[in-house]
Order: C-alpha cells, then structure tokens, then sequence
C-alpha cells in the first residue's frame, strides 16, 4: 500500500500516485471505469527519478511541478516545469525542460506499463484472474498498448508524444540537446470504438471557479476561514461526478469509489439539492433506472429495491462479484422516496415522472422490506456479503449491550427515520398527484410508524434512543450516534428531540469535533476504528440538520461550527472521511484516521448543507429552561438548507 496516496481525477478518468504524483508500486495507476489501465508512468532524467522542488495542485485535476536532476545540491544542471492534467477523456503531461549546464545530451526517459487489472484485484479481491496478455505496439506517435478480456471487451491504452520519442519495450526515450525543449504527453484510455478526444483543461478551470463562484455568492456572511472550506466542499463535489446517461453523478469518495452507491449518492443529494439541482435530478433519474425488477439471491435484488454499489469491471462482469449491481442495502430504498418528495416541491413533474419508481420503492418497504411484517425496516446480515446493510456496513459495527453480534432481521433506529420520512413524501407526491385519499393514507402511516418506533426503541433511562432491535426483538442499548443522526427524518416527537441532541452532545459522544460514532463507555469503542469511537462528519451534519429542523438553533451551530473548524484545521480545508474519537485539545486538529477517503462524497457535502446553521438566530434560553422544551413540530418543516 501506498504511505502517500495522491488523486488526479476529471469524471471516470483518474490518476492514483504516490507522494509525487508517479505511478510506479502498489496500488498507483491511471483507472477508468473501474479497472487500471497503465500501473506504470515514471519519468526519468539521465536514468534517475528527479528531484521534486515544488507542486501544488491547481485544481483536483491539474497538478503543477518544479523538479530538478536528482541530488540536485547546489547547482540544478537540468530543471523541468510541469503541468500534468486530467480532464476526463485525456491524461495530459506538458513538460518543459532546460539545460542549465553544457555538456552531453540529456537523456530524458517515461517508464510505462498496462496491465488493464480489475479495481477489486488491485485492493486484493479473493479468486483473481490469471495475469492479462497485454500487448504494446510502438507507433510513429507513441505507444499503444491493447487488451481483450474474456468477455471480449477491447481496451486501449494510446500514448502520443510530441517531439517524437522512441519506444524501447519498456520506455519512451528522448536525447535532449537544446537548451529548452517542450514536450507533451497524452494518454487516452479507451474501449471497443472510442476514439481519442483531447481535453480542455482551461475551459475545466473555468468551470470550477464557476461552481465555486455560484456557491460562495449564497453564503455572503461567512468568514474567510469558512468561505475556504466552502469553496473546498465544492471543488470536490464538482471533481467527485462522473458522467452517466442521466446527467453528472456524485462518486462516493477516491479514490476507490468512483462508481454509483445507493445511500451515499441519496445522502449527498438530500444535503445539497437546493445548490445542484442538477445532480440530484441526475441520482434520483439513474437509481430509478437500475431499481430491482426480480429476485436474485446472489445480488439480493428485489422488486422495487434501489441498488447499494454497481460496478463495471472484469470480475463484475464475469459474474465473479455480485456488483451487477448489488442491493445489500435496507436504507437505500426509503431514502429515494424522500428525496424524490424534496425534489418534486420544486420540480413538480418530477411526480409524474417517476411515478412508478417510488411506488415500487414504497412497496418494497411495506413487502420484502419487512421480512417479519412488524412495520419496521429490516436486514439480515448476508453470510457471503455485507454483514450490515446500512452506513456504519463493517461486520463489527452492530451489537448487543453484552458485545455480541446482531443476527436474524435487525431494525436499526435511523432506517426506521428514513421510512418515515418517506412516508410523509409519499403523502405530498400524492397530494402533488390530487390523490388526496392515496396522501391521507400515507400520511397515517407514518403516524402509526412513529407511534410504534417511540414504542420499541425508546430508551427511558438515557432519554434517547437504542441503536436498533435485534432479530429477537430484543432492543439494542448501545449508545450509538446513530439516533442523532435520525433527528433529520421528524420521526422523534417534539418532546423527545431535545433530550436526544443533549445525550448526543454530552462527553460519552460528544469529542469536541463530532459526534462518535460509539460512546466511550461501551463494549468494542475503540477512538481509532471504522464505526465503534470515530467520528464520521456526515453522520454529525445529519445531526446538526435535524437540530436546526427541530429548532434547536444553538444546538446546531455548536455541531455545524465544529465541523467547520475541523475542515480548517486539515491543510486542504476539506473534511475528512472520518477522524479518531478522541477529545479535542487545545488547538490541536482532530487525529486523522489513515484509511480515510480524500475526497469523500458525503464529507464534500456537509459544509455546503451547513454553512447556513452558522449563522442561525440562538436566542438565549430563561434560566432553568431545557433543550427539550425548545424543541418544535418538524411535521411539515423542509429540510434546513444554505
């Protein structure tokens, strides 16, 4: 594994390098469409890796580099300017070089190797592959190396080079003898008749300073500090989509989950459809288009199920992975119907349009997805596959108060809230439709949920709520961030919501930076885990967002200020995939989590959801008054946005 991990990306087309941007060992490559293309691109100044001077990243996709010759000491005796871009149809390298010192020839070379391996083989997939027969054709531009896998899929990979160069086998290789010479390299990844398409990097930067121009203009109050990590959030959410037939898509985090997810992609949309309406169409669109038709035991696919993660690789399409796509997901299916309610308030035909898919989506939640007809929303941990199928999906995430692991069908609290909620978006579609039986319908439906939830996972003694029920019913009395989380969904009466944002912010939860996802004095916590003692930002925006939703306003800009301070503690201003659960000290940042995803797709999402909550009017409470009296009626109150 890489120690530095660096990303270049442009829709489905990125770079995975080592701390210089080179591509060489482990898991580095040039990837597109879930497979590596080229596992090696390594430049060589008179046979030695130059030294890197500096490089900075002008945008997610444009790297720009000073180096010299290797053990440069006093005197650089060659130096190159480099700008490598990625603009998603191009890999392109433009190098100028300059001999400082007379002498022989420079001899300048670029190390290349393809071998077209699926994604999952590079992470460590079991049952790989035999090695591919790759074959490299020297052309009067470059190199073109070729692949047939065994499902007769052609991919090339076609390098042109200017000046030309010449091909050894195993390089590229130029004699420089000018004083300044210019060259350009471009890549292009292709399958079966594509042809080459060269990008446009500076029309690209156009665009992001646009998209970043539009959001900024929204929050004119935010300070400097904030407005940075704003601008950050959506620079990464614009470089995360990737381009499918219903418009731009949001990947869920590099660099391994450039591919459609059911939950992560709902969960972003829902943050941030008021700012791009247009990718959120584009989520609700293609999880409509790939929902479940039929039964399939391997993928878990059902009728009316929206997909969890779909893959296109050589193991998925050889059958080899269930991700053709694969369903092992209990939340995502609830969660397409409230978006679609959220959308359709501002795009009325969406109702209509989509018509057959939330109703199929709802029938799923009242049928397969009640495996035990109780009312609640349910998984069955899958032997073969995902243990839990919801967000905190690590095999070691859900348990009893003794410790032991959930089986059977398991109800966890949050899913329960995204049924709720949607449910009361079933009402409005309905309502938007002039059924106004069909609405009321729904509307008591979603009652009879609240008052059975309040009922079953209600926990007294900590004025909250248990992590979930076990397949025996029994309550899960874990203290989870979880229940926070749910505030978003309304599912809580007005007298409840207050008491369960106080549990949530006090020491046991609560570090200083978020909510953990596991409180301190439970069986498994652990600060540096997946799900049992870190901190998740998406989980604690949620929770921010629901406070405001309730009216808990000093609640939420405790949450949302937190965050925000989290981002501009990290040298990029970005949020991170998760961080330790340890406390926060002093002026120290929060301790990173070393697996995290950079970007992540839920974490590009939550400063944009939240920079409204900083500014939200707190009035003082009188003396005595507690968090729980101050919390309101969310039944027909819209989801808090910039």
């Amino acid at each position: 594994m890489l120690q530095t991990r660096t990303v270049l990306k442009d829709q489905d087309l990125y770079l995975v390098g080592d701390a210089h941007f080179t591509i060489a060992e482990g898991e580095s490559g040039l990837y597109r469409r879930d497979t590596r293309v080229l596992s090696r691109y390594e430049w060589r100044v008179d046979g030695e890796a130059p030294q890197i001077l500096m490089q900075r990243e002008r945008a997610p996709f444009w790297l720009h580099q000073q180096s010299a010759n290797a053990n440069v000491g006093y005197t650089m005796r060659v130096g190159a300017q480099r700008d490598l871009t990625v603009t998603g149809t191009e890999l392109r390298d433009t190098l100028r070089v300059t001999r400082y010192q007379p002498g022989p020839p420079t001899h300048l070379s670029l190390h290349l190797a393809a071998d077209f391996v699926d994604m999952f083989e590079v992470r460590g997939w079991p049952g790989a592959l035999p090695p591919r027969t790759v074959h490299a054709h020297a052309t009067a531009e470059g190199v073109t190396f070729t692949f047939e896998a065994e499902d007769g899929l052609r991919s090339r990979a076609v390098i042109i080079c200017s000046p030309a160069a010449h091909w050894d086998g195993q390089a590229l290789h130029w004699d420089l003898n000018g004083e300044t010479t210019d060259i350009q390299v471009s890549v292009y990844t292709l399958q079966e008749d594509e042809t080459p398409r060269a990008g446009d990097r500076d029309a690209l930067l156009a665009e992001y300073a646009k998209v970043q121009a539009d959001l900024l203009a929204q929050v004119p109050a935010a300070s400097e500090r904030d407005r940075a990590v704003i601008a950050r959030s959506a620079e990464d959410l614009r470089s995360l989509t990737f381009p499918t037939p219903q418009g731009p898509f949001p990947a869920a985090g590099l660099p391994w989950f450039v591919a459609p997810f059911g939950r992560d992609s709902l969960l972003i949309a829902l943050m941030t459809h008021r700012q791009f309406p247009e990718m959120a169409l584009s989520v609700a669109r293609y999880l409509a288009a790939h929902q479940g038709r039929t039964y399939d035991p391997v993928t878990l696919e059902q009728p009316g199920k929206i997909l969890h993660e779909l893959r296109v690789g050589e193991l998925t399409r050889l059958g080899r992975t269930p991700h053709r796509p694969y369903y092992a997901t209990a939340d995502a299916t609830p969660l397409f119907v409230w978006l679609v309610g959220e959308l359709a308030v501002h795009h009325p035909g969406l109702a209509q349009e989509l018509r057959p898919h939330w109703e199929a989506a709802l029938a799923w939640c009242l049928g397969d997805g009640d495996p035990d007809g109780d009312g609640f929303l349910e998984y069955t941990p899958d032997p073969g596959g995902i243990t839990n199928a919801v967000w905190k999906d690590s095999g070691d995430s859900t348990f009893t108060e003794g410790g032991v692991d959930v089986s059977g069908h398991v109800a966890v609290v949050e899913v329960q809230g995204y049924a709720y909620a949607a449910y009361r978006s079933a009402a409005a579609l309905y309502r938007q439709l002039n059924e106004d039986a069909q609405a009321d319908e729904w509307d008591a439906r979603a009652s009879a949920l609240q008052r059975a939830f309040v009922t079953a996972f209600y926990w007294p003694e900590r004025r909250y709520y248990v992590h979930g029920l076990n397949g025996d019913k029994a309550p899960l009395r874990v203290l989870v961030s979880n229940p926070a989380h749910a505030l978003l969904t309304g599912i809580y009466p007005p007298e409840h919501a207050g008491a369960v944002a106080r549990t949530a912010l006090q020491d046991e939860l609560w570090s200083g930076w978020g909510i953990r996802t596991l409180g301190v004095n439970e069986p498994r916590f652990n600060p540096v885990s997946y799900h049992n003692g870190s901190v998740w930002p998406h989980d604690t925006a949620l929770a921010a967002l629901g406070m405001a939703r309730y009216g808990l306003h000093r609640e939420a800009q405790q949450v949302a200020r937190a965050l925000f301070d989290a981002a501009a503690a990290a040298p990029d201003s970005r949020l991170s995939e998760l961080f330790a659960g340890f406390p926060r000290t002093g002026h120290l940042p929060p301790v990173p989590y070393p697996a995290a995803c950079h970007p992540q797709g839920w974490d590009a999402a939550a400063p944009i959801a939240l920079a409204s909550l900083l500014t939200l009017p707190t009035p003082a409470s009188p003396t005595g008054t507690d968090v729980a009296d101050r919390s309101t009626d969310v039944t027909a109150v819209p989801l808090p946005s910039c």
